[in-house]
């Protein structure tokens, strides 16, 4: 992987990390006085939506911090686990791949190793 490639990655992190970073809120979540059971189940069902929202987002922002210490490793962009290198386009496209398409697809279908 050449300087320059790492460097896009790097400012597509850290511009990834500035966008997400600036969306989060900790906003409480207060019900209101409910006037019957449809409307309270409607703002708990929305509060069910924002915490899985809050939850993917911290856990994509942490995906993102890992990644952006790794990419100056000299074996950033390998598969971490068959060790060959991880495509261009998809660390472009996910930056926080640590697997090859191979592997991520083996690993998605139950798989133990990529062949």
């Amino acid at each position: 992987m050449t300087n320059t490639n790492r460097k896009a990655i790097r400012n597509h992190l850290m511009h990834t990390l500035s966008v997400l970073s600036g969306q989060d809120t900790n906003e409480p979540f207060v019900l209101e006085n409910c006037p019957d059971e449809t409307d309270f189940a409607s703002q708990l069902t929305l509060q069910g939506v924002n915490l899985a929202v809050r939850k993917r987002r911290t856990a994509r922002i942490m995906e993102l911090e890992n990644a952006l210490r790794r990419v100056s490793d000299a074996d950033f962009g390998e598969c971490e686990e068959c060790g060959d290198r991880i495509g261009l386009a998809r660390l472009k496209a996910n930056p926080s791949a640590r697997l090859c398409v191979h592997c991520q697809s083996a690993l998605e279908d139950g798989l133990n190793r990529c062949a």
